[in-house]
């Protein structure tokens, strides 16, 4: 009876020790498996850097980059910036065709060409009837280095002082046009900076929120076991 007793305690025993194998085995798997996966999971993660700089280049592209089912906030990035690029060609267009468009009329209504000429001249050309007078209160004045020389290459004369105020009014509008760029260029420039920063914090959080899975074979009173931590952050 007790050879009996005993051996059937053995079996338990050996029964329990295999249990308790495929148990630890399982769970290590198990264990083993998620830990994988979350590094997976954080390889797979956007950078934050690269998050940065592709919205230096693009605004917006960053976002997408980081997130492309959830980029609103790129969108409008990328909004401001199709905005700004357009209003910069239009202005500028515009303001070419307005340059245009007085340099012609100067050469009909007061005889000179204005290609190639100083911006001085072109004010000069607005401000006086002809080199003449241009000259003559410069020498008042005693602006010496001001005059032109009188070649008939410099020679203009207005027909009428209605003609010349016409001419003016769009040389000062070309230069309003043209006075509005750089600020359009550094509109673009700070469009850029801050999709770029926004499209860093998004992809440094969506890093940070990743959850990390680990396991030990100490438990946290420094006994032998299995422990696992799996840890979300918000």
């Amino acid at each position: 009876m007790k050879a009996c007793t005993g051996k059937y305690f053995r079996q338990i025993n050996t029964s329990a020790f295999v249990v308790g194998c495929w148990v630890f085995l399982l769970v290590f798997s198990v264990l083993f498996s998620t830990e994988a996966q979350a590094q997976q999971k954080e390889e797979d993660f956007p950078s934050p850097r690269g998050a940065f700089f592709r919205s230096l280049v693009v605004p917006g592209w960053g976002h997408y980059y980081a997130e492309n089912d959830n980029w609103n906030r790129g969108k409008y990035h990328l909004a401001g910036e199709v905005v700004l690029v357009l209003s910069y060609f239009g202005l500028n267009a515009r303001a070419n065709y307005l340059e245009q468009d007085y340099f012609t009329f100067a050469e009909t209504r007061a005889n000179t060409n204005l290609s190639g000429k100083s911006r001085d001249f072109i004010i000069a050309v607005g401000n006086y009837d002809n080199l003449a007078a241009y000259n003559d209160a410069q020498l008042r004045t005693r602006n010496w280095d001001q005059v032109f020389p009188e070649t008939p290459q410099n020679q203009w004369n207005w027909e009428s002082t209605e003609h010349r105020f016409q001419y003016q009014d769009a040389r000062e509008r070309v230069e309003r046009n043209r006075s509005q760029l750089p600020t359009l260029v550094a509109l673009m420039v700070a469009n850029r900076l801050v999709s770029g920063i926004s499209a860093f914090i998004h992809a440094r959080d969506l890093v940070e929120n990743t959850p990390e899975a680990s396991f030990s074979y100490v438990d946290t009173f420094g006994q032998p076991g299995v422990t696992a931590n799996l840890r979300f952050n918000f």
